[in-house]
């Protein structure tokens, strides 16, 4: 590799782990690195990434990143003329020295006085190469660009040597001035790549993986999980319904948790570093949650030692239904209060009473009963901004498309609503419409694949929405909750208070369904005893319904988060794992090698012989039926083979109102769906009708899937391959979301003449699913 890329957050964050730093400087100068330009490396947080050409190395920390796709790059040369490999005996000072001045010039701090800085007459700078007194012989060069060089839309910086002679450097940084923004736009493209390169899998970079990755586990409370499965058949999984009484002691004396579960449980959240608990659907992520906020308070119950447990959820239904798990598993007490304290609720309830406004003034009680709400008043805002201003359709192709097909229009309407959210009103932009519309940096990814034209159409939405909602309605919706909370943590008043007030330990269940300003909380809610942040967030990224980017969790307040696989999942077949996994790998901006490969998980699937397991299957509508009579007597066809839960989830919206009247009509025990985490009878035959949003947390014994079709979803998008892209990754994370509920069978509903979109054609075609009929 010619160059190096950096990202300045990484700079800095490597500064503080020496470890790390000496490690990958040894990693850039022993390895051939020419293998990341067609794989990439992830390391804990770490990510290398080279360009296909093989001349720019990028490399950024993910949990550091912000949500907008335009980074602070510096660069320097690690090969070639002036570059650091050809002074082998100093290299590793020099990249130690190029990683600092990085860092301090991307915030404008100025170097340390004993580097000796030097500036130059061509606007470059010097100073000395790095410490020690080889080092110090020899200087750095470097040429600091900012925001607008040449449409730049973020500060960087190029650095080239060492060398004794300045001429030769100022000289040498000229070509340089020139390369920059072109270096710059190649690593930001890395962190967009429209297709996944394989995980580099290769033990010369086994040193910064200890490095980067340490083992920080309690051995002693690890030694106390009973890992004894005599009595329990290995050739199956327990059914969830075996287990449902089991107590906190039974699940920690059975040996059922396998070693990552055992791992995970056993990390060290208080006293060593937060974790983020990584698992597929049906991992048991939830459950180990709990046990890790039971493990908690039985030990300082067993000491009499005082702390206090947060629990978050995304909305009341999962409040109730951990709460009640809680008290099976035998923690009861400690919801009353006490010494030791457990505290189940949604950050929205708790955000309002904290910060003490009336219920009269919020939309709901309810954080995802707010957010639908919100969703249908932007829907709302944004037909009436198309309807009354119908020049925006003749100025923008993107906005005609949206005018003119349904499922696009409700797609695009999700993206305003979130742009609404993060950017609008969490950077405080409420009163910033030319700011907003005009911006040369981008504020997000959507923003910057917008033009001034369709930034208007948002802008318009948000003043519109928040006329209805703040001014009309007077109250206050999730966003503006979660922003006065965070004013209300960042004050003098809750540094004093926080150590009674605040919580020991903070455990967030389902943190993917949280958005960037509910994040931003978190790390405010502890009592700020430890050094870091006492939090858990346990979370399955392809279950966000619409794979929305936000910004790192270092961005947001969390340092040093590990990261804890949960790779096996408990509910499905082998074939049904399969096909899960073949969708989820196509998403370019979720998965890598951070995400647990769950195909290997043999002994918790549900066996393939089982009676009721067919491989999945698409099945395509008779052409004298009805579509959604075709639908029902699919599932006729399932229930007639003794599939008692069945759900079916809609994809398409176009379909939903004539699948809703078919299910009505025929007189099947039908449920549907109106939130994430609703509670369904366990043991009874039913139907369940459910948007993709709402079916996350929820099995059943066979899940029929309708409207991915080709055209249909993902909604075709002209001229904007961007948002094409968007699109595309939002109906990969649903498609999974939907495939990962099913426990024996998969089966995909088609329209008369239709095709299966992208991804379902090419697991297909990969022999994952056939097309066929329910057998």
């Amino acid at each position: 590799m010619e160059y190096i890329g950096i990202t300045r957050e990484t700079c800095s964050w490597l500064l503080t782990h020496h470890t790390a730093l000496d490690a990958l400087a040894e990693a850039l100068l022993l390895n051939d690195l020419s293998v990341l330009s067609r794989t990439d490396l992830a390391v804990g947080p770490l990510r290398l990434s080279g360009s296909e050409d093989g001349r720019v190395l990028g490399i950024w920390n993910a949990e550091y990143l912000s949500n907008t796709g335009n980074e602070c790059w510096g660069l320097f040369r690690l090969g070639g003329n002036l570059s650091v490999l050809q002074r082998p005996e100093i290299a590793t000072q020099v990249i130690e020295r190029f990683i600092y001045v990085i860092s301090q010039r991307l915030q404008g701090l100025m170097l340390e006085g004993d580097f000796i800085h030097r500036a130059w007459v061509n606007g470059s700078h010097t100073c000395l190469a790095g410490r020690g007194n080889d080092a110090r012989q020899f200087s750095i060069c470097y040429y600091e660009v900012a925001p607008g060089y040449d449409g730049l839309a973020s500060r960087a910086i190029i650095g080239i040597g060492p060398c004794h002679n300045f001429d030769e450097l100022t000289s040498g940084i000229e070509p340089e001035k020139a390369r920059v923004v072109a270096l710059v736009a190649r690593c930001n493209s890395l962190l967009e790549k429209q297709t996944r390169r394989p995980a580099l899998e290769d033990d010369r970079f086994n040193s910064l993986r200890s490095a980067v990755t340490p083992l920080d586990v309690d051995q002693n409370f690890l030694g106390s999980i009973t890992v004894n499965t005599d009595g329990l058949e290995k050739s199956r999984a327990l059914n969830p319904y075996e287990t449902i009484h089991w107590t906190y002691g039974d699940w920690i004396k059975s040996g059922v948790l396998n070693s990552a579960q055992r791992r995970a449980l056993s990390v060290d959240v208080l006293h060593g570093h937060p974790v983020r608990i990584i698992g597929p659907a049906g991992s048991g992520k939830t459950l180990l949650m709990q046990l890790i906020a039971l493990r908690y308070l039985n030990e300082y119950a067993a000491s009499g030692l005082s702390i206090k447990v947060a629990y978050l959820v995304h909305n009341a239904a999962m409040a109730a239904a951990v709460i009640d798990r809680f008290k099976t598993l035998g923690g009861e007490e400690y919801l009353t209060g006490g010494k030791q304290e457990l505290v189940v609720t949604t950050l929205s309830e708790y955000g309002r009473r904290r910060i003490e406004i009336d219920e009269k003034m919020i939309i709901d009680r309810d954080d995802q009963k707010t957010k639908e709400f919100q969703f249908e008043q932007v829907r709302i805002a944004l037909r009436n901004v198309l309807r009354q201003h119908p020049k925006f359709m003749n100025e923008s192709n993107l906005i005609k498309q949206v005018c003119e097909e349904e499922e696009l229009f409700l797609a695009f309407a999700v993206l305003v609503m979130s742009e609404i959210s993060s950017v609008i009103k969490g950077r405080g932009l409420n009163d910033e419409r030319e700011r907003y519309i005009n911006a040369e940096v981008p504020f997000s990814r959507f923003h910057r694949i917008l033009s001034q034209i369709e930034r208007t159409v948002v802008f318009m939405c948000y003043e519109i929405y928040h006329g209805v909602i703040f001014e009309q309605f007077g109250m206050l919706d999730a966003d503006d909750i979660a922003l006065s909370l965070a004013g209300r943590l960042r004050t003098p008043v809750w540094d004093l208070k926080r150590r009674n007030e605040g919580f020991s330990l903070i455990l967030v269940d389902e943190a993917q369904l949280f958005n960037e300003n509910e994040r931003r909380v978190f790390s405010l809610l502890s009592n700020n005893v430890s050094k870091h942040v006492p939090i858990a967030l346990a979370l399955d990224e392809a279950q966000e319904p619409f794979g929305l980017s936000v910004a790192g969790i270092g961005n947001l307040g969390i340092s040093n988060i590990e990261n804890e696989k949960l790779p096996s999942n408990h509910r499905s077949t082998r074939e049904i794992i399969a096909l899960s996994f073949f969708i989820i790998q196509r998403t370019t901006d979720l998965f890598g090698s951070e995400f647990p490969d769950f195909t290997d998980a043999r002994d918790a699937s549900v066996p393939s012989e089982h009676p009721l397991v067919s491989d999945p299957v698409l099945v395509r509508r008779n052409h004298d039926q009805k579509f959604g009579r075709f639908v029902v007597k699919t599932v006729q066809k399932l229930r007639s083979k003794n599939v008692r839960q069945i759900a079916v989830v809609c994809h398409a919206e176009t379909y939903w109102n004539e699948l809703l009247d078919s299910f009505k009509e025929s007189q099947l025990p039908l449920h549907v769906i109106a939130q994430r985490g609703e509670k369904i009878a366990p043991d009874q035959p039913l139907v369940v009708l459910s948007r993709p949003a709402y079916i996350g947390g929820q099995e059943f014994d066979a899940v029929v899937l309708v409207g991915l079709e080709q055209g249909v979803m993902p909604p075709r998008v002209v001229d904007n391959l961007a948002l094409a892209a968007a699109l595309e990754q939002q109906v990969l994370r649903e498609t999974y979301l939907s495939v990962s509920r099913a426990r024996f069978r998969v089966v995909v509903v088609l329209n008369e003449s239709a095709a299966p979109n992208s991804v379902l054609a090419a697991a297909r075609d990969a022999g994952l699913i056939s097309e066929g009929s329910v057998e």
